[in-house]
C-alpha cells in the first residue's frame, strides 16, 4: 500500500496559498487542518473561488485574509454553499463512500482516524474501479479535442 500525505492548508494559513496549492498540485480540494497533529476542521474546494470573484463586498482583503475566515464568512452569508464536511473512516465500504458521494453530491471524502486526516477519496478514484484508464488518456483526449475545435 502506498502512504502519501495528504495535501492540505492550514486554517490559519491565507486563502490564496489554498487556491494556488490546488493549481500546483492539479487537485479540486483541500481539507483545512489545524496544528501539527492534522485535525480536519474544514474542506475547501476549487469551486469556493467564485464567492471572491462574485461576493466582492465580502470579501475586500482577501490578500490578508485566512482559510477559517474565508470559510466562516461563506458560512455566515450563505448558508447552503456547501462547505459540507464529508468523512469516512479506512474501514468504510466503497458502497458506502459511493453512497456518500451521491447523495451529497460532492467530489471527494477525506478519510480521517478520530479528528486526523490520512487519505482522500475522490468521484474519480471510484469511477477508476469501474472503468480502466490508460496513463495520460484525459490529457491526450482533451488535446486532440482542442486540436478539433481549432481546425474547425
Amino acid at each position: 500500500m502506498l502512504h502519501l500525505q495528504v495535501i492540505s492548508i492550514q486554517s490559519d494559513d491565507l486563502i490564496l496559498e489554498g487556491f494556488k496549492r490546488m493549481k500546483d498540485n492539479r487537485i479540486g480540494g483541500l481539507p483545512i487542518v489545524e496544528d501539527s497533529n492534522r485535525k480536519m476542521v474544514g474542506s475547501l474546494c476549487i469551486q469556493d473561488i467564485r464567492f471572491l470573484l462574485l461576493k466582492p463586498e465580502l470579501f475586500s482583503g482577501f490578500r490578508e485574509l485566512t482559510v477559517m475566515n474565508f470559510i466562516k464568512a461563506i458560512e455566515t452569508t450563505c448558508p447552503d454553499s456547501g462547505t459540507q464536511l464529508p468523512t469516512c473512516t479506512p474501514d468504510t465500504c466503497l458502497g458506502s463512500v459511493i453512497d456518500s458521494l451521491a447523495s451529497t453530491s460532492v467530489h471527494r471524502i477525506y478519510v480521517v482516524n478520530g479528528d486526523e486526516v490520512i487519505g482522500v477519496v475522490t468521484l474519480r478514484d471510484v469511477i477508476s474501479c469501474f472503468i480502466y484508464e490508460p496513463p495520460g488518456f484525459l490529457e491526450e483526449f482533451f488535446r486532440s479535442a482542442i486540436k478539433d475545435m481549432v481546425a474547425s
